[in-house]
């Protein structure tokens, strides 16, 4: 039976509104049928209702129709169905609507159709000219839709963009996605395609017989994700297919088969896990399969081939943490041949490059007066002259600090701890090291603005030695220095300008037995006195090498400051008692009595303008060394540049002059253009190059590239790449996602 509540006003004249009429369905076994006597008597606890509300209402008792007319309104559980014209009919128990109607769910989203007819609940139903806006984006249109009573809907005739539409039509989307049917699956959050065609603005570029994807308000699913396809010269074309497993809310895999034209296929594999206190990635390939060459070629036995990358970093409580980083490969040119990238990401507190892989492990902690950390690390060198039998493990190396501020006269006094093992699996020299020390300092004014800082610093090392002729060596080394450093600013504030100049001095004396033949130099080979290792007290970093005897820097400081921005620069040299070429050579700038000049200028204008500049001068004034670069932001065009020319006696790895540049230019404002340069100006050739011009606007975003890779890696040569990536706003990214396939 269903029972019926209505009332109606008069407003004006001989027009009547209805300002509301509340149905509501109590359906029983047996046929259901309206009452013939006055219906406002009758209770209706206990009921779900459907509210109606319109302008006009008309009662068809021979039919047993309800016809409600001019702004129509239905309210269900949740559910709001709005229309030009509603027909209810109590014998079938069904709603047509008529005329801009539209359904929004309880959850917002909201259905359009030129007319639709569902049932009592508002859930199933047949629609014509529908269409929906999905939540996070996204409109979805279809001749004719089904809807279930799950909520699912079959859809004829479907087309979906997350482009914006506009409301008068005067801007056809990027982008569309056509299919003869279609399923919207609400309770998965898909959206499944049969016999589909993508058009780029009109034009029909791709025919997939298949095609499923999230609708936007999907979570993180399993499903298959967009394919990758590109080719380069050593593999030919390749194609890869990923699928996402998701294992619960923390965790997921990617899954992804990789089939080239000219080698064997690859597996690789990313794992993602989320914890409570932290998370871990990780990510890797395997293969079987020979070597290969810059074209393909392959050489050498067949063996299983692969690497993996993984992180991870956790939190121990407000004050420590730990993490650990892995990285290996099985042979060293392998993310190479198979344009792998990664190598150079930063994983843990040490930083490899496309030539070194560091695995380790670190614990860290920090308060506002000390630090420490502690880490074991692993090395695998990827040059053709790395050996992995001398190749160094650190197990551990780490150090702590702590500051006393205020103990002694208004100082800050430090005291620190270091320690480091260096272990080899084959030949080559073992060592482990533990040192502790202080740092004292106080700052005091003295004269007329005149700033003096005194210092004095000690440290202790305990060496043992093996992996020699009569090792091990066990053996104690103590230094120190004590000094000043003198800072004279000149200040003068000015209506656009401040400006500060600053003469500054330092003079200190320092131990000259600290440094033992014996100790093996493995944190201190390479390194160089510029400018800002200038004022330091022991110009020689780390631990293993000590800079002994007197020693006196000076130099000025100056900086500009306007409403633009700053410049600042710094310059001076350092002068050394003693000589002590069996410490230092010409790269350190301490092989003579007297440095080379050393500088720098920063500038920094704002976001438009910028740069810097690090220089080196020898006592002619001849440049040693110069490491510039600059930016600059015009209108439309965005470009950058360094250049660096190292001297020849200084310069032991790479071209001694280089230049690289990029530059871009948004043509239109959907069209752009960029071009990237790295030049060797020793041997005048590009070690590589790119150009790149990108269609992007709310919902698309294509890109056309070339890449020119000109350098030599024993069989690896010169190489080329074109490629083409079509991103889709909802969709995913067609075409290949690695931007670095080529070293």
């Amino acid at each position: 039976m269903a029972r019926l509540n209505i009332s109606t006003d008069r407003i004006g004249g001989a027009s009547h509104t209805l300002a509301a009429l509340a149905v509501s369905l109590c359906v029983l076994s047996g046929a259901a049928h309206a009452q013939s006597r006055d219906l406002l008597d009758l209770p209706i606890e206990g009921e779900p209702l459907v509210a109606l509300e319109a302008d006009t209402l008309t009662r068809d008792e021979e039919q047993q129709l309800i016809i409600a007319e001019g702004r129509v309104e239905a309210r269900y559980g949740g559910r709001l169905l709005r229309a030009d014209e509603l027909i209810y009919d109590l014998q079938k128990k069904t709603v047509r609507a008529k005329g801009s109607v539209e359904l929004i769910e309880a959850d917002g989203s909201v259905r359009f159709a030129d007319e639709v007819e569902v049932d009592s609940e508002l859930s199933a139903g047949v629609a014509t000219g529908f269409s929906v806006r999905l939540e996070g984006g996204g409109t979805l249109a279809a001749g004719s839709a089904i809807r279930n009573g799950d909520g699912s809907a079959e859809l004829g005739r479907m087309v979906y963009t997350a482009c914006p539409i506009c409301d008068n039509g005067g801007k056809s989307p990027t982008w569309t996605l056509k299919a003869r049917r279609a399923r919207q699956d609400t309770q998965n959050n898909l959206i499944v395609y049969r016999d589909a065609v993508l058009r780029l603005k009109g034009v029909p570029v791709i025919y997939l017989p298949y095609f499923a994807h999230p609708d936007p308000s999907a979570e993180r699913q399993s499903g298959f994700l967009t394919p990758e396809i590109g080719r380069n010269t050593r593999t030919g074309w390749f194609v890869t297919q990923p699928y996402l497993l998701t294992v619960d809310p923390y965790t997921d895999f990617t899954i992804a088969p990789q089939a080239f034209v000219r080698v064997n296929p690859l597996l690789k594999l990313d794992l993602r896990r989320r914890f409570y206190s932290g998370a871990t990635e990780f990510s890797g390939s395997i293969g079987y399969d020979r070597n290969f060459d810059n074209a393909g070629a392959r050489f050498g036995n067949r063996t299983v081939r692969g690497h993996v990358f993984g992180t991870g970093a956790f939190r121990i409580d407000e004050n420590w943490r730990w993490g650990f980083s892995l990285a290996r490969v099985t042979d060293d040119l392998y993310l190479r041949r198979y344009g792998i990238p990664g190598a150079d990401s930063r994983r843990g507190l040490y930083s490899g490059d496309i030539t070194r892989l560091y695995s380790q492990l670190n614990l860290v902690g920090q308060r506002s007066n000390s630090y420490t950390e502690v880490s074991a690390i692993s090395v695998q060198g990827l040059r053709f002259d790395d050996n992995r039998d001398t190749a160094p493990s650190a197990l551990p190396v780490g150090e702590t600090e702590h500051v006393f501020r205020d103990p002694l006269l208004d100082g800050q006094f430090r005291v620190q701890a270091s320690t480091a093992v260096i272990a080899r699996s084959g030949d080559g020299v073992d060592s482990a090291r533990l040192s502790a020390g202080f740092q004292y300092a106080v700052n005091r004014k003295i004269g007329p603005g005149i700033l003096v800082q005194p210092f004095a610093q000690g440290r202790s090392d305990v060496y043992r030695i093996g992996g020699r002729p009569g090792s091990p060596d066990s053996l104690i080394r103590s230094n120190g220095v004590v000094g000043a450093e003198v800072r004279w600013p000149f200040v003068r504030p000015g209506n656009n300008v401040d400006l500060l100049i600053e003469p500054v001095a330092l003079a200190a004396y320092a131990s000259t037995s600290g440094n033992d033949p014996r100790i093996p130099n493995e944190d201190s080979i390479r390194f160089e006195l510029d400018e800002s290792a200038l004022f330091r007290a022991n110009a020689a970093p780390n631990f293993d090498v000590f800079e002994p005897g007197p020693r006196a820097s000076f130099g000025l400081r100056a900086a500009a400051t306007t409403k633009l921005g700053s410049i600042s620069a710094v310059g001076g040299r350092r002068w050394r008692a003693q000589l002590r070429p069996d410490l230092f050579g010409a790269l350190s700038n301490l092989d003579e009595t007297l440095s080379d000049w050393v500088g720098g200028v920063d500038a920094d204008l704002g976001p438009n303008f910028g740069g810097n500049v690090r220089f080196r001068l020898d006592n002619n004034l001849s440049l040693q060394r110069i490491d510039a670069s600059a930016r600059a932001k015009i209108w439309r065009l965005s470009a950058s540049a360094r250049y660096f020319n190292v001297a020849e006696q200084l310069s032991g790895l790479g071209p001694n002059s280089e230049i690289s540049g990029s530059a871009d230019y948004q043509v239109t404002r959907h069209w752009g253009a960029g071009y990237v340069v790295r030049r060797d100006l020793e041997r005048n050739t590009n070690l590589s190059q790119g150009a790149r011009l990108r269609y992007t606007d709310d919902c698309t975003f294509i890109e056309f590239s070339y890449d020119r890779n000109q350098t030599f890696d024993r069989t690896l040569g010169p190489s080329t790449t074109f490629s083409i990536r079509i991103g889709l706003s909802t969709l995913g990214v067609l075409g290949s996602n690695n931007r670095r396939d080529q070293f």
